[in-house]
């Protein structure tokens, strides 16, 4: 049969070509990386200002409050780490104030836009396959360490956003065909993403080793890629120099590397649990086993799909080099950052592991949504596709694995496994307004979550009856006290007795009797202080607050 033809006989042309397809698609994508969004921004913004601010949320409060040179000191004190998180919450307090909310908001921003990035990242890897990115970046999101570190006014969540936009924009350098040039927004954004995670948290150091190696897998833009990365680490130049001057002394606290250790971190990668922040609940357990079943399987499969043979990008390829090349790239970024981690721990470089494995969330989610919906698909339309989970029993693992992890989410929700809150409250009301009474804090850390309360309990009537010695800095002032572990002599315990006949002492990460050498002594520093204050003090009471690191809050009296 014929096709009609016109009055001048030309053929008429179709009435959707290909090109209108194209932003149907787009528009669908789109819809996915903003409903991954909108589930990590919902698990993060539920109950965010009920949890109690913990330590190092008051050291963000006493920094970001902080104006001019005091600012840049607080932030150099601490050797840069978290440079431009702390600017980004001193702007805030500027603009909208201190609640609690407004510290935290910037985090779960963060975890929206890790659930999208690594739903666009999906997208790149297996183009074919929508399920299996929405899997990705619900996975990513419905996780126990992410959404706390999403109510969390640290740095953490934006360091796990920053580490996804980081692979995201190489990944878009590398798939860029050979002969054609790269946009010179993604070598923008690639710069600008990797010198960011390095200013928020210097673990990002681990991704770089890991975005080398894929050079040896997209072998078209080595040169670019080893030129931007040469441009991030000349912008770190000012926060090296930083570092360097801080050195590793901060992270005495780290516990040596033991069986107990590196159990916690797996359970965080797992996103089965996050202990010691938060109890088991009734389904922890089977959270367990079978999220590490799954990601076994997951390590496993994308290992054997891995050592497939994998031509060089821009020339023929077999059906089956693309998934190849995909699931090199997600393994890469999931087992050398943490690989070389575990390295360093072992040989003695302190590092925090439990903090260190979430950047490692987004490649295991990729990679358990490739196994449950996406090892056995071809990108590819008329090709045979291979053995894999069944697509019902993949969506079937998919569901199971988010309503176990919804079940570990749920409980933590305005639970405040330090309620500094709680401390402040309890010795307002126990200090009456016609007694005088001293406070001191050991560390001094603590004195900045009891600053952040005292302002929003608006305790004015207290705050002349409550005199503090230990540091003995005007209520009317706020400074950061980062890891400030300071005592007293029997002489200044001495005249502190006499001034006042009633004594709070408070510490928390007070140290620990057989950690590491300097968290020992801070321990004994400690134990005199108590014994000197027990000397001019023949009576005391002590309450235990919390349970992760607990507070203890001890009343001396004459």
């Amino acid at each position: 049969m014929r096709r009609p033809v016109t009055a001048s006989g030309s053929v008429p042309q179709q009435q959707h070509p290909l090109p209108v397809e194209a932003p149907a698609g787009f528009n669908a994508d789109l819809l996915l990386i903003a409903l991954a969004g909108a589930v990590g921004a919902t698990l993060a913004a539920i109950d965010l200002a009920s949890r109690s601010l913990w330590l190092d949320e008051g050291s963000t409060f006493a920094i970001s409050s902080q104006h001019g040179s005091a600012l840049w000191h607080a932030i150099a004190h601490d050797g840069g780490n978290m440079l431009i998180y702390y600017l980004l919450t001193h702007l805030l307090i500027g603009w909208f104030g201190d609640a609690s909310w407004v510290l935290r908001l910037p985090s779960v921003l963060a975890t929206a836009a890790t659930g999208g990035l690594t739903v666009a990242i999906a997208l790149r890897l297996f183009p074919s396959n929508r399920r299996l990115a929405l899997a990705a970046g619900l996975l990513a999101v419905v996780s126990l360490p992410l959404v706390f570190w999403g109510q969390d006014a640290r740095g953490y969540a934006w360091l796990v956003t920053l580490d996804a936009a980081s692979f995201l924009a190489l990944l878009a350098i590398l798939q860029t065909p050979s002969g054609r040039p790269v946009g010179r927004g993604q070598v923008i954004a690639y710069v600008l993403t990797t010198a960011a995670a390095l200013y928020v948290g210097f673990d990002a150091a681990l991704l770089i080793p890991a975005q080398l190696i894929l050079l040896t897998v997209y072998r078209g833009h080595g040169r670019l890629v080893i030129t931007s990365l040469v441009g991030a680490l000349l912008l770190c130049v000012p926060l090296v120099v930083l570092a360097l001057e801080r050195g590793t002394g901060q992270l005495f606290w780290v516990p040596p590397l033991s069986p107990s250790v590196a159990g916690k971190a797996v359970v965080i990668l797992l996103s089965a649990a996050m202990p010691p922040n938060f109890h088991a609940t009734s389904t922890t357990v089977v959270t367990v086993l079978v999220s590490a079943l799954i990601s076994l399987a997951a390590v496993a499969l994308g290992v054997r799909a891995a050592l497939a043979r994998t031509e060089r990008l821009g020339s023929p390829a077999p059906s089956s080099s693309v998934p190849s090349r995909s699931v090199r790239f997600v393994l890469c970024w999931l087992l050398v950052p943490s690989g070389l981690a575990l390295l360093a721990y072992a040989v003695g470089e302190p590092v925090e592991l439990a903090r260190v494995v979430i950047l490692a969330l987004p490649p295991l989610a990729l990679l358990t949504a490739w196994l449950l919906l996406g090892a056995g698909v071809q990108p590819r339309a008329g090709v045979q596709p291979r053995a894999g989970v069944p697509p019902r029993v993949g969506v079937a693992a998919v569901t199971l694995l988010l309503a176990l992890r919804l079940l570990q989410i749920v409980p933590s929700y305005g639970l405040s496994p330090e309620p500094w809150r709680g401390v402040t409250a309890q010795v307002l009301r126990a200090t009456p307004a016609d007694t005088r009474a001293c406070i001191a804090f050991y560390p001094q850390d603590g004195r900045e979550p009891f600053d952040y309360y005292l302002r929003s309990l608006k305790a004015d009537a207290h705050v002349s009856n409550l005199v503090p010695v230990l540091p003995a800095l005007p209520w009317s002032q706020v400074r950061p006290y980062v890891e400030e572990y300071s005592g007293l002599t029997s002489s200044a315990g001495s005249r502190i007795a006499t001034r006042c006949p009633r004594l709070w002492l408070i510490s928390s990460h007070a140290g620990q009797r057989n950690g590491t050498r300097a968290s020992a002594a801070n321990y004994r520093r400690y134990q005199h202080l108590q014994e000197v204050l027990s000397g001019h003090y023949p009576h005391s009471s002590t309450s235990t607050f919390g349970w992760a690191s607990k507070i203890e809050v001890t009343l001396f009296e004459r």
